[in-house]
This record gives structure tokens, sequence and C-alpha cells, in this order.
């Protein structure tokens, strides 16, 4: 946290949402949303987030009700090492322009394979080098229940991972490409299927794990494909099929942020790289119909020529609720909006929402950023 919110190469970006309907689980997911390429963290203006950092000197517990301010912590720290990793990338290997783009159908695969990067790096740097190695409570002595965030994997287990790879090994920095390469190819390397049938721990640790980098090579498509204005098969299948690690220029990538990586979150050591953190993000063209999975529906309208897909109009209703004041819409109103969620009667809810308060503008808000989740 210390060095998220000292690094100038990132800054937090409040935009106008009330965090308080995922709170209450009125809405599937939280949208303050990310964006690699904008080098920013955003956050929902109002939230636990947005209250402590108002007062960071004061006491976290007065915010963690139900551990709501440690989980965003942990979540704005992943995203940091998304921004942080893209940097880096971008340094590492200029010929791509991963921090620029254009992206079209020609190198849309090798930005999938470095947003790849960019998640391996923030999974492996919090989840699995720093969480894995700590009590976290013992950390941050508020009474948080927190001790991982993405995966669940500990150190405190090593002897049962062990049990079943001997020379198992995650406090290396070799270990972010076996992760890396994992969420490419989605084979795991070191246990098979009978050793996650052994031991209940393993396979919690390992099926999420597989689940997770699918999830990842199809949302990675999904976006970036958004971006560069270029139509991708739409089963589901085929958008999480392995990504290319091979290429020579690929392997050394995966090596060099992986010290890199290693030297920052293990020796607080920024490896002697300088940073740009100025850029000029690539963007969606604004001639394509919006996709509200990755368009902001705080500054981009549905228009009835937009004729939004099925999952892009759920992705903007829900949008359109968590930019609206949760106080203003009555008990019963909340409960009919949840209904109808459920049976997925959108232009029910936004009616519902209509006449309700909105969350006051908190300034210029990005276009592009991604929510789906």
């Amino acid at each position: 946290m210390r060095r998220m919110l000292s690094d100038a190469l990132v800054r937090f970006v409040p935009r106008a949402i009330d965090q308080q309907w995922k709170y209450k689980h009125l809405i599937p997911v939280s949208l303050a949303g990310f964006n690699p390429f904008q080098r920013s963290l955003f956050l929902a203006s109002n939230s636990a987030l947005s209250r402590w950092l108002a007062d960071p000197h004061g006491s976290a517990r007065d915010y963690n009700e139900d551990d709501r301010l440690v989980r965003e912590v942990l979540f704005a720290a992943h995203d940091y090492l998304h921004c942080w990793s893209a940097a880096v990338i971008a340094e590492l290997a200029p010929w791509v322009r991963f921090d620029t783009g254009p992206i079209h159908r020609d190198n849309l695969e090798d930005f999938v394979f470095c947003h790849l990067l960019t998640e391996a790096a923030a999974t492996v740097g919090l989840d699995y080098w720093y969480l894995s190695t700590i009590d976290l409570d013992e950390r941050i002595p508020i009474g948080t229940t927190c001790t991982t965030l993405t995966v669940d994997y500990h150190e405190h287990y090593v002897c049962e991972y062990r049990r079943f790879c001997p020379g198992w090994d995650a406090q290396r920095p070799g270990f972010f490409g076996d992760i890396a390469r994992f969420y490419c190819s989605g084979v795991f390397k070191g246990f098979d299927v009978r050793d996650a049938r052994r031991s209940a721990r393993l396979l919690k640790w390992l099926s999420h794990e597989l689940r997770y980098g699918a999830q990842q090579r199809e949302y990675a498509r999904e976006w970036l494909g958004f971006l560069a204005a270029t139509r991708l098969p739409d089963e589901p299948h085929r958008l999480a099929a392995p990504v290319s690690f091979e290429e020579p220029w690929k392997q050394r990538l995966i090596h060099e942020l992986g010290l890199v990586l290693f030297a920052k979150v293990k020796e607080d050591s920024d490896s002697g790289l300088v940073l740009e953190n100025r850029n000029t993000p690539p963007e969606s063209p604004k001639a394509c119909p919006p996709d509200f999975r990755f368009v902001n529906a705080n500054v981009v309208p549905l228009t009835p020529e937009a004729a939004a897909s099925p999952k892009s109009l759920k992705y903007y209703v829900i949008q359109r609720i968590a930019a609206t004041v949760l106080d203003s819409v009555s008990e019963d109103n909340q409960r009919a909006l949840q209904s109808a969620l459920r049976r997925e009667e959108y232009e029910a809810a936004l009616r519902i929402i209509e006449p309700a308060e909105r969350v006051p503008p908190v300034g210029t808000e990005p276009r592009d950023l991604f929510v789906l989740n």
C-alpha cells in the first residue's frame, strides 16, 4: 500500500458510484473498473476506500465493516500491479507499443499475451509473493478475516503442496514465468488430476486457478478485440483458447518481468527502471456501438440506435444502478430492482431508478474501462 500511494506512475481517480449497492449485494459485481493503459486506479466516490483515503491517518477500523476497506485496498493493490507491469512491459518491449497501441487484428494476440502478463504480475506479486507469506491480521491488526485475494494459496500449507510436487517453490523469480505460461496455456505444471483428487486443499486452489486462467484469456480477447474494433467468435471455448508464448521475445519478456517484479515485491527495488508516467492509451473507436462491459456508462449514453447486445445491456443497467444514490431508493424498490435484475427485466430496472438521485459527478471520468467480472 505504501508503494502504491507514493508511486507517481499511477493516480487514484474517483468515479461517481455508490458502493453501497455492492455492500448490500443488490448488484452482482463491483463496478469501479480498471484500465491498466490509463495508469489510474478507479474507486467509487462513496466507498470505504474513498472515505479512508480522505483520512488515511485515522483508524482503519472505522471504515472496515465486514472487511470492506481491506478488500478494496487489496483490489487497488492488485490493479496497481496491473498498471505498473503494463508500464514495465512498455519499457522492456517497446516495439509492441503495449501502452499506446494501436491495437488491430494483426497484433491483437500479442496484446492479449502482454495483458495476461499483467494479470500474472498482479496475482503473483500480491497473492503468491506477499499475502501467502504473512498473517494479514498480524500485519494490519484491525480484526480482518481476509487472508488472500484472488487465489486460495498460502505458504502455511507448503508441506501439503510438496507431498505431490517435492520441488515446489513459489518464492523464486522463475515462479512468475510458471504462472504466466499457465495463464497462456491452461497447463499447470507440477500437479495432475490425481493429485488434486487426493487433496481437498490442492483441489480448491488449482480448480480456481484453472477457471481463472481460462476466464482471463476469454476476457482479455473480448476487451482488446473491442478496443481494436475486431469481431471475435462468440464461443467461450474459442475465446479461451491457449495464447502463444513460445516466441523468443515473449520468453525473454516473461523472464525479465519476473525478475523486476520479484525485486519490487521482495526487495523493495525498482531495478533501475525509469518508467514513463505519461502515455496516450489505446482507445475504442468512437464510431463503434458501445459495449458497456468495456465503456463507462457515466460518460457514454445508451442511445436507441446503439442496439446493445444482451451482455452489454446488462452491464449498462448495473452501471446505471451503481451511479444512483442507494439511500434515495426505497427498500421496496430495492427489492423490486433486485428481482428485476434476477429476471433480466432491464427496462423495468431502469424505470425503478429513473426518479432516484444520481451520485454527484466527481470530475472527468474515462470513457474506456474494464468492468467485466
